[in-house]
């Protein structure tokens, strides 16, 4: 058994796609290994990577708007036992596309609320599983800060 799990991360490495010039992050393990869009990635592609992601176990897209604009909040479990996951958080680009602003590893957080305040463009993602930390804020990002300034 204990042979078993080196012998998946080989086998991860070595049938990870390769960077190229085109696509110089098509190795991001980290992604693979927790269904996590690209950094970058456009809207078109994006609504097709969340149709096959909300098909597996541990994955939610939390679609946010705020100033007539669209934030897309990833939630990525993976984990027996403890709770281990990843929230990346997906702001617009001016040309339509999305750029992954924010990646975070959270151990702890079971089930987590996503909600915006419209007035100070604070994004809150609250605990909202029975637990020690319940509605607690996990964590928060001002989507102003985050916003669309990013050049293509």
């Amino acid at each position: 058994m204990r042979a078993l799990i080196p012998a998946a991360i080989v086998s991860l490495l070595v049938l990870a796609p390769r960077a190229t010039p085109d696509a110089p992050k098509s190795n991001d393990l980290g992604s693979m290994l927790f269904h996590l869009p690209p950094a970058e990635i456009e809207a078109a592609k994006f609504e097709t990577w969340r149709e096959e992601a909300v098909k597996k176990r541990g994955v939610t897209c939390t679609r946010v708007e705020y100033d007539k604009n669209v934030f897309w909040v990833v939630d990525a479990h993976t984990g027996i036992g403890n709770a281990y996951k990843k929230v990346a958080v997906y702001v617009p680009r001016k040309d339509g596309s999305f750029h992954r602003g924010l990646l975070v590893d959270l151990q702890g957080a079971a089930s987590l609320a996503v909600a915006v305040d419209p007035k100070t463009g604070i994004l809150e993602l609250r605990e909202k599983a029975n637990s020690s930390v319940k509605d607690e804020v996990i964590l928060s990002l001002n989507l102003k800060v985050a916003g669309t300034g990013i050049s293509p």
